[in-house]
């Protein structure tokens, strides 16, 4: 299965299912008589959106053509911080980073 992404904003992604061979053509079809909470549809567009970002967590799934194609609402992860770099001020007021050791 290929996944074809669209931007939509900070924390939603459009995500269209695209069958690459018979097999998943036949899973379209199976699935497209499923319900929309089926495990196993949720789980093509988890695996697509895991490619997409991996370190974001997946919310919800609103369908826009079902089966194929859904908006998919997720949680930015934010940059950790690195607590080895401390921001200190200079004489003069300029910032500069300084390592420190633990």
């Amino acid at each position: 299965m290929k996944y074809h992404y669209q931007f939509v904003s900070k924390t939603i992604v459009r995500i269209e299912l695209i069958p690459e061979d018979q097999k998943d053509i036949a899973l379209i079809e199976t699935l497209s008589t499923s319900a929309e909470n089926d495990p196993n549809l949720k789980e093509l567009f988890r695996k697509g959106f895991e490619a997409y970002d991996s370190k974001a967590d997946l919310n919800k799934l609103k369908f826009m053509n079902f089966p194929r194609v859904a908006l998919c609402s997720y949680m930015p992860i934010t940059k950790p911080t690195n607590p080895l770099l401390e921001e200190k001020e200079t004489p003069a007021g300029q910032v500069s980073g300084q390592l420190s050791f633990l």
